[in-house]
């Protein structure tokens, strides 16, 4: 299997619809392969380095993640015939653990006094001694230049509707998807605000993090991109839009902007 035959092999991401709902434009990426917005990533990293000649028939793919990031990946690297290696933490959410697992991935589960940063040391460890791509979602340029793309897509969407929404909202994970979209957005709509979601202390919503009490080495996340950051508690109950369910944190922007109905909204809902 050469690089230029594996490249063909991973599927494009599916255009995901942008719904109308209240004073609120969704984009729900439940409907992306593998059921959330990082298949958009790990397909534009995959498919980048297999160009670059940085993947071959036999590189391992290993990635630090909490959830949808390795779901997506051991689902690219089943695909290609590559070995996957997720890290993660022993609170992994079930379902996420059975997918990868189910995708022939290998989890490497670690105690949660164990940090990110060591965690990223082991990786990088592995990857100096040969023979292992890191997706490396943790790095800021690439993984907003991933989720580009996307932020075309949904313009695209928006000025098909003649909208043109006051805010963009969106959770804030590793940050990328934020930054990414949010700048694609902001080039068009000059006066938008970006607004980044969060758990307010104390809670814990899956696939975001408090960025103020949760901060990395080389934080992917700028902290001056968004124009504000509003911190949620954990959403009461799951939005049901266009007949799908929005994962937690999604429900958590949806919340927050139906709070504010003097303002017209539009979210990537990640999963």
């Amino acid at each position: 299997m050469t690089p230029a035959a594996t490249a063909l092999e991973l599927p494009t991401p599916v255009a995901t619809p942008l719904l109308k709902t209240s004073n609120l434009w969704v984009k729900p990426e439940q409907g992306q392969r593998t059921g959330s917005v990082k298949y958009r990533m790990v397909y534009w990293k995959i498919r980048k380095a297999i160009q670059g000649h940085e993947i071959g028939a036999r590189t391992r793919l290993v990635e630090v993640t909490s959830g949808s990031t390795g779901v997506a990946l051991a689902y690219a690297g089943q695909l290609l015939g590559l070995k996957v290696e997720v890290h993660s933490y022993s609170t992994m959410a079930i379902e996420k653990r059975t997918r990868i697992l189910g995708y022939g991935a290998e989890l490497v589960v670690h105690p949660v006094t164990t940090s990110v940063e060591d965690l990223l040391d082991l990786v990088r460890q592995r990857v100096r001694a040969g023979g292992y791509w890191h997706l490396g979602q943790f790095d800021r340029s690439s993984t907003m230049a991933s989720y580009e793309d996307l932020g075309r897509e949904l313009l695209g969407q928006l000025h098909a509707e003649n909208a043109s929404p006051e805010l963009f909202a969106c959770p804030v994970g590793t940050g990328g998807l934020l930054q990414g979209v949010g700048a694609v957005l902001k080039a068009a709509f000059p006066r938008i605000r970006i607004v980044g979601v969060e758990p307010a202390a104390g809670e814990a919503i899956e696939g975001t993090r408090n960025t103020e009490l949760c901060r990395l080495t080389n934080d992917p996340f700028d902290a001056r991109f968004p124009d504000e950051i509003v911190r949620v508690r954990r959403p009461s109950t799951r939005v049901t839009l266009g007949g799908m369910t929005l994962g937690e944190s999604a429900s958590a922007a949806v919340e927050m902007a139906g709070r504010r109905e003097r303002n017209s909204f539009v979210i990537v809902a990640p999963d």
